[in-house]
């Protein structure tokens, strides 16, 4: 049996410590204390914009997240809903105290061996990973390693000119595997980010802000778990800051960290601090902050869009400012926290060490910036570990297949400047990436890395096969204007027809019908359309709705995957191809991509270089 380590008990230690486990290997998770695992020292959400497919793939793939997120939801909405398919995404406010013990609860039930201490320096004998060595010198010798440490590397909390040398929530930090990092010429990089104030729940006046529910009707990142908690809407608010909030911020600038000389970090572009947006957007008048409870066992609220590293009698100044905040009590101020990464463009799209063997990276110290994301890196570079030991073919989704493969793509091809958030604008092909077909993308992946049963994979051929004849015999059905439910519908929707009957495909395409409205007269002449899931159904309907741009996007899949198929040699020297520009041959020397999609995505390399590259490709084939 072979052993893989994962150091760091976060979003992506657990997920690697589950896939690795899940997949027959001896599993060693190592963290600081067992009550780090799964924490959610940020926001008390999982999934949103972009993220909540990325969940929905996990769930495929067979990952926990989605499962914990189901099982301990506080409020579920779909966000987007007045939008396109390709844009809606699910996202649930979970419950900060319940989401980590359930996690908890599953590794304490597993066969995963958690260990608790610091670790100090990694094992490397002939540039192979070989263990890690703790704080008190003992050794724990494995096959494999996966660094998942999140903000904890060299981390340091900013409020005002108060500067401590800390983790999340004034955790222990360590400094060991940087300072290994940087002796061994790793490339490492500061960012940063931050985490807004939360308030006691009682003193809120809520009667003035607007409620903000979610939806009525449950809804859950899994489809065909069984989940024991009883759906849950519990309402969030919304409130705004105001030209006072902003007077006292910009009177203070001088305290904030954020503008200090000492400030190396980049901060996240796409979720600025309180006193950023301040600054870069002077002309507003007024900023959103969403109001979350953390946990039905805490009275404390979350205020998502009020990040801060002001000091904290500035923070309560500006709080009481906002509308319904009068009388409001902090609980926990705000903070900055400034940490190391590496440059994730040193990493394979296995989210392997190109320079050493068998080390891994997944999660926030590979630049990304949200749990979503680091939970789906958590589980890529498992299955890579897992198959790299067992001798199985790599584990690479495509920027075609998930935004899992969008995400990995993006880091380690692109690189990153600020702390990357995924985003559906990030997805070119995001019509076919949607969240209804997340399982009919993935699952044939999932079952061909031993991430589903047998019998699962069997269940879900049957399934998609009788979806695919569906669209067949929808082609003779027809939808009659005499009868009354349909009749019922087209005037509801204001639609005269002048023919008595039209093909319910017509009506389908048509923007002003949601095919679920159709149910009951379609399965009227195709009976088995009523055993299809409404998500199924929901997943036909888009399919024919949006046939025209689906089959484009197709289209240029086809192209992308031309050049995607072209594999680059590890061992390629680039200074042997003809007519390649100096800076392109020092470029791919340095980066050594696997393909002439990786070549093509590095900052420098011109069009011209990339048809010479693929000319000596050619060639070499043919010679």
């Amino acid at each position: 049996m072979k052993k893989i380590i994962i150091v760091g008990a976060g979003h992506a230690g657990i997920e690697a410590a589950h896939f690795a486990n899940k997949l027959g290997n001896e599993t060693m998770l190592v963290t600081f204390s067992k009550s780090d695992i799964s924490q959610l020292p940020c926001n008390v959400s999982i999934g949103g914009s972009a993220k909540g497919i990325v969940v929905k793939e996990l769930f495929a793939l067979g990952g926990l997240m989605p499962i914990a997120a189901d099982e301990t939801q506080l409020q579920t909405k779909v966000l987007n809903k007045s939008k396109g398919p390709a844009v809606q995404a699910l996202r649930a406010q979970v419950d900060k105290i319940k989401y980590p013990q359930w996690m908890n609860n599953y590794i304490s039930n597993s066969k995963i061996k958690v260990i608790e201490g610091e670790v100090l320096s990694l094992i490397i004998e002939d540039n192979q990973t070989k263990g890690i060595v703790f704080a008190n010198g003992k050794e724990l010798r494995g096959d494999a390693v996966i660094i998942t440490t999140g903000t904890f590397l060299r981390a340091k909390t900013m409020k005002g000119t108060i500067i401590k040398n800390e983790g999340p929530d004034g955790k222990k930090t360590t400094k060991g595997i940087s300072e290994q990092l940087d002796d061994l010429g790793i490339e490492l990089i500061r960012l940063k980010t931050g985490t807004p104030p939360r308030v006691k729940k009682e003193s809120i006046n809520f009667d003035v802000l607007e409620e903000e529910p979610g939806s009525s009707q449950p809804i859950y990142f899994t489809e065909d778990e069984k989940i024991n908690k009883p759906y849950q809407n519990i309402p969030a608010w919304l409130a705004y800051t105001n030209k006072d909030v902003h007077k006292i911020i910009v009177d203070n600038f001088d305290k904030s960290y954020l503008f200090s000389d000492e400030m190396n970090g980049k901060g996240p572009r796409y979720c600025p601090s309180i006193e950023d947006k301040v600054k870069r957007f002077s002309d507003k008048d007024r900023h959103q902050i969403f109001l979350e409870l953390e946990s039905e066992e805490l009275d404390t609220i979350y205020l998502a869009g009020i990040s801060s590293s002001m000091p904290k009698d500035v923070q309560d100044k500006f709080v009481k400012k906002i509308k319904g905040f009068e009388n409001a009590i902090i609980s926990k101020y705000a903070y900055a926290i400034e940490y190391d990464a590496i440059n994730p463009t040193q990493l394979k799209q296995t989210l392997e060490l190109k320079k050493i063997s068998n080390l891994y990276f997944a999660g926030q110290i590979n630049g990304t910036s949200g749990y979503e994301e680091a939970a789906a890196q958590g589980m890529v570079a498992a299955v890579n570990a897992n198959n790299k030991l067992k001798n199985k073919d790599e584990f690479i989704l495509g920027r075609n297949d998930a935004y899992i493969g969008v995400m990995i793509d993006d880091i380690t091809t692109k690189g990153i400047i600020d702390p990357y958030r995924l985003l559906s604008s990030r997805a070119e092909y995001r019509l076919l990436l949607r969240t209804d077909n997340a399982i009919k993308r993935l699952y044939k992946y999932a079952y061909s890395n031993s991430l589903i049963s047998k019998e699962r994979y069997n269940k879900l051929e049957k399934r998609f096969k009788i979806l695919s004849t569906m669209k067949g015999k929808l082609w003779d059905s027809r939808a009659n204007v005499n009868d009354e439910r349909f009749s019922n519908l087209l005037k509801e929707k204001k639609i005269n027809l002048s023919v008595n009957s039209i093909p319910i495909l017509d009506i389908i395409k048509r923007s002003e019908f949601n095919i679920l409205e159709l149910k009951e007269i379609i399965s009227e002449q195709i009976p088995e359309f009523s055993d299809l899931t409404e998500n199924d159904i929901i997943t036909l309907g888009i399919e024919l709705k949006f046939e025209g741009y689906i089959l484009k996007q197709e289209k240029e899949i086809s192209n992308y995957l031309r050049y995607q198929k072209l594999t680059l040699p590890n061992n390629m020297d680039y200074g042997k191809v003809p007519n390649l520009a100096l800076e392109a041959v020092e470029k791919l020397n340095s980066f050594m991509p696997r393909s002439i999609h990786q070549a093509q995505n590095i900052q420098g390399i011109n069009p011209s270089d990339i048809m010479n590259l693929v000319a000596f490709l050619n060639k070499k084939t043919t010679s």
